[in-house]
């Protein structure tokens, strides 16, 4: 009989919830039929493994199987049938009841059943997507990670419990099916049927088990190590794969080398979803991808979209040693996995395409979400805690992905690439096909190095927050003084205090601090070349080490930095935290403040650190350790050229725009006139028109540009222009017309401009043409323009349209983002739409924990006032969603500091209209 059981859990040492079982899973023999009409699918698991102790139940992780029937194997060929058969639907657990005593030693548990191909990107799911004839098409495929193997075959589906697996499926003959490793045999059945074995893998975790099933075409690439490298698309689309496919056959060598270990698997298979929940994920072997992470369009592909394949393809090819080869213990190092992917995706691409300037790039991209996030009190170590694995979902999030790689690079810069690649190389040997733990990689790189490195490193992961650094000169400055005289040596003194950024005072915790320090002259060596300069690190090689080969670091509150300077005092800027290199905030006296600022405006100081000062200012002043005034830095950003620096400006100009404009400042328009000064120019320069001698990063600054120009320009010229290119862009939206009007880089503001200055006849003209669109990042586009409509009616329709099926389950929330971010009118519809469709969305969510939050964020985070946010509390204390329960504290609290940077900015005078028309004269 089949009875509802109690859980059957263990609490590990380090009060990790885990099963209890004497049995130990070693190999599991897997045989699955999936049937692509009736979405379900037959499966027989065999799990041969170790009884370790007598006992008369074994259980294991299930959720929506169906099991009637189990037996076990002794190794004396004796076997004895389950007589009870008891699920947990609450623990997702099924355990299965004998009726003696299991001897100890070897022995297999036979388990046949049925599964469910649901429709949640969630275990062993359907895809529903339209072949190059129009056809209506279903294929399947897998999500595991983090809890969702036992989707589809009852397992210990813990990271640590690693074991071989076995393969086998049988599928529709004129299908193509494939799972992380090479096809074994291929057997024709008499049913119009194939059976494909595939070959055992390598000892790893459940989670990491894949297998798809559909039609695809593939292009293909051997490695210069003998890997077989395929990209699976969707029939008709393998050109698309091509660019793929080449980061991959670059990638995968240069991890073979970085890491001293060769790829282990003979083949890797790179597979284009149609409907994929998260961005890629790492299957040992069989790595699968959303269409617009995989999938390229060489004759039309942004910048952004190039940049995006090819850095998500070498987070996920790293991923095959850093998770895969060498797995973390338990989900509380989750941040092994993917911080460090995130950051070697960066040195991987760098290499591939040096003049992207990935690494300057890091500090306007990968950082700022990372202190974004970490300066809330609701963030979280990146060793966070996690006793019940079903809470790591809330920590797949900035601080495990880009704090994690944000301290990786802080610890590259001070190891150097010797000592760091020297440790990586014996953790790999080391660990390999095995799981460890945080404290085994400080073990290795403090072998390598010779430093202290868990000492150094425990601040930075085992706590949360980071540091914000207070900078004042304790010598003199002026220029009769001994600091002018021969040296040019500047003594400062430094305290470390805990960054909040709502302003409050933190506990007295301090760090380690890896401190680069730069300087340089603060007019352009031109003015005089007979003086010395002082060239800080070049910015290609942001994420080395200090030139001299090391970096100093510091402990205690309080400490003294000595800097040499180039030229006298008073012509000197000081740049701490120089390249941006350490995930911390500095504050400058007003001195040392005003001379970063002519750094800034003689283009003196480095791009990287232009960016930082800038980025640093803007959280200072939300926090209330800068006054509003400190803001017209955004001044001597004139005549700025920079890409990079580029996209700092659009997030300072962006996040002051939005509490200006929530709180419908006095001086907003002002504010509006002032930015239309500094981006106006900038599109002259760069004008609308791709050039000849464009690079990547200029068509990215145009972008930039123009969507700054969209957003604030109030030149008719303009106007008209992207009105012009909107009108043919719908005449023409998958044609050279439409094409060449509204290139893909800016094409979403144009879409949006077109809309919020048209009306019912645009809205259905766009519609019309998103119809003949046919790949996911076209469509991207389009949905991310609905919302900006002016057209309260057609606002609705927009959302209504987006969760009525029309539209991708993956895809939905990018439209309700749309309309949130178009206006403070839109931003109250969304959050009245969220409320009234409450039901609807967790339906629709249910199996995608991170769906529900980026809907969550996209409906309500914009807020910027503490009515706002206590009203969204009271909603969600009304209908509670505890696997987004973390998520909504720091939703919470980030309106809550929004709303204390509007009134610091109305209280500091930054809020009325002589501060910006002072700014734009100045």
């Amino acid at each position: 009989p089949i009875v509802l059981g109690l859980p059957v859990f263990k609490m590990a040492a380090a009060g990790r919830v885990l099963l209890r079982n004497s049995f130990a899973p070693a190999r599991y023999v897997l045989a699955l039929e999936p049937d692509l009409q009736r979405f379900t699918f037959d499966g027989n698991v065999s799990i041969a493994g170790r009884v370790q102790k007598s006992t008369s139940t074994i259980t294991l992780h299930a959720r929506e199987l169906a099991i009637s029937s189990a037996s076990f194997s002794t190794s004396e060929k004796k076997q004895v049938n389950a007589t009870q058969i008891k699920h947990n639907l609450k623990e997702n657990t099924v355990e299965f009841v004998f009726p003696e005593a299991l001897p100890e030693g070897e022995g297999t548990l036979s388990i046949p059943y049925v599964g469910q191909l649901n429709n949640q990107m969630a275990g062993f799911y359907r895809s529903g997507y339209t072949d190059i004839n129009g056809n209506k098409k279903i294929m399947a495929s897998t999500q595991f990670e983090p809890l969702d193997c036992r989707r589809a075959l009852p397992c210990v589906d813990e990271p640590a419990e690693k074991a071989v697996f076995s393969v086998t499926m049988t599928v529709p003959a004129q299908l193509t099916a494939f799972s992380n490793m090479p096809e074994l045999e291929c057997t024709l059945l008499a049913n119009g049927k194939k059976r494909i074995k595939f070959m055992d893998s390598p000892k790893m975790s459940s989670y990491l088990l894949a297998f798809c099933v559909g039609e695809f075409d593939f292009v293909q690439r051997l490695s210069e190590h003998g890997v077989l490298i395929r990209v699976y698309t969707p029939p008709g689309k393998a050109e698309q794969g091509l660019f793929a496919l080449d980061c991959a056959y670059k990638s995968l060598d240069y991890f073979d080398d970085f890491f001293g270990s060769p790829y282990p698997l003979p083949k890797l298979d790179m597979v284009a979803i149609p409907e994929f929940a998260m961005g890629a994920m790492e299957n040992w072997g069989l790595v699968t991808y959303r269409e617009v992470d995989l999938l390229i369009d060489p004759t039309k592909a942004s910048p952004q979209q190039r940049q995006r394949v090819c850095t998500v393809v070498a987070h996920e090819l790293a991923h095959q040693w850093f998770g895969n080869l060498v797995t973390m213990a338990w989900w509380d190092d989750l941040w092994l996995n993917e911080g460090f992917a995130t950051f070697m995706q960066n040195l991987a691409a760098d290499s591939i395409f040096p003049a992207w300037l990935l690494w300057e790039q890091f500090g306007t991209d990968v950082l700022p979400m990372a202190l974004a996030l970490d300066g809330l009190r609701s963030s979280h170590p990146i060793q966070v805690p996690i006793a019940r694995a079903e809470d790591v979902n809330e920590v797949f999030d900035a601080i495990s992905y880009r704090k994690g790689a944000s301290v990786i690079r802080m610890l590259f810069t001070v190891l150097g690439p010797d000592a760091f690649r020297s440790g990586l190389r014996a953790y790999m040997e080391r660990h390999k096909y095995g799981n460890t733990e945080t404290q085994d990689l400080w073990t290795a790189w403090a072998e390598a190095s010779g430093m202290p490195i868990a000492e150094l490193m425990h601040g930075w992961t085992a706590q949360m927050g980071y540091p914000l650094l207070t900078v004042t000169e304790t010598s003199p400055s002026d220029a009769s003084s001994s600091a002018a005289a021969a040296g040019h040596t500047l003594e400062l003194s430094v305290t470390q205090q805990w960054y909040l950024a709502d302003g409050t005072e933190g506990d007295g915790r301090v760090w380690t601090i890896p401190l680069p320090v730069a300087a340089g002259r603060t007019h352009p060596v031109l003015a005089d070349p007979s003086l010395p300069h002082l060239s800080p690190a070049p910015t290609t090689s942001a994420a080395a080490p200090a030139p001299d080969g090391s970096v100093k670091l510091y402990q205690g509150k309080e400490f003294h930095v000595s800097v040499a300077l180039p030229v006298a005092a008073l012509d000197a800027w000081v740049k701490l935290n120089a390249n941006q290199s350490i995930p911390l905030r500095v504050r400058y006296s007003d001195a040392l403040f005003a001379r970063l600022t002519s750094g800034v405006r003689a283009k003196t100081l480095p791009p990287a650190d232009r960016a930082g000062l800038l980025l640093d200012t803007l959280a200072l002043v939300r926090s209330g350790h800068y006054s509003p005034s400190t803001l017209a830095l955004l001044a001597a950003f004139r005549g700025e050229r920079n890409p990079n620096v580029w996209t700092a400006l659009s997030m300072v100009i962006l996040a002051v725009d939005k509490v200006l404009l929530g709180s419908n400042a006095p001086g907003y328009t002002q504010f509006q006139a002032f930015i239309e000064g500094l981006v106006t120019p900038a599109l002259d320069a760069v004008g609308w028109d791709a050039r000849a001698s464009d690079g990547h990063l200029d068509r990215i600054m145009r972008s930039t540009v123009v969507a700054l120009v969209g957003r604030f320009s109030r030149r008719a010229a303009d106007r008209a222009e992207a009105q012009r290119r909107f009108k043919l862009f719908c005449s023409d939206p998958t044609g050279p017309t439409g094409t060449t009007a509204c290139p893909t880089e800016y094409r979403q503001t144009i879409l949006q401009v077109g809309l919020r200055e048209g009306g019912a006849e645009e809205y259905a003209a766009l519609m019309a043409a998103y119809a003949q669109l046919q790949s996911d990042a076209d469509r991207k586009h389009v949905m991310f323009a609905l919302g900006y409509t002016r057209d309260v009616s057609l606002r609705l329709k927009a959302m209504e349209w987006a969760v009525s099926g029309a539209v991708k389950l993956q895809d939905f929330f990018y439209t309700l983002t749309s309309v949130a971010g178009a206006s403070a009118e839109g931003l109250s519809a969304a959050w009245e739409f969220y409320q009234a469709n409450f039901t609807r969305l967790c339906t629709m969510t249910q199996g995608s924990p991170s769906l529900m939050a980026n809907t969550i964020i996209a409906c309500c985070q914009g807020f910027t006032t503490t009515a706002r946010a206590d009203e969204v509390e009271a909603f969600f204390t009304a209908h509670p969603l505890p696997a987004n329960a973390k998520r909504l504290q720091q939703v919470l609290e980030t309106i809550r500091v929004s709303a204390a940077f509007s009134s610091r900015l109305v209280e500091g005078g930054a809020a009325a209209p002589e501060f910006w028309t002072r700014a734009a004269s100045a």
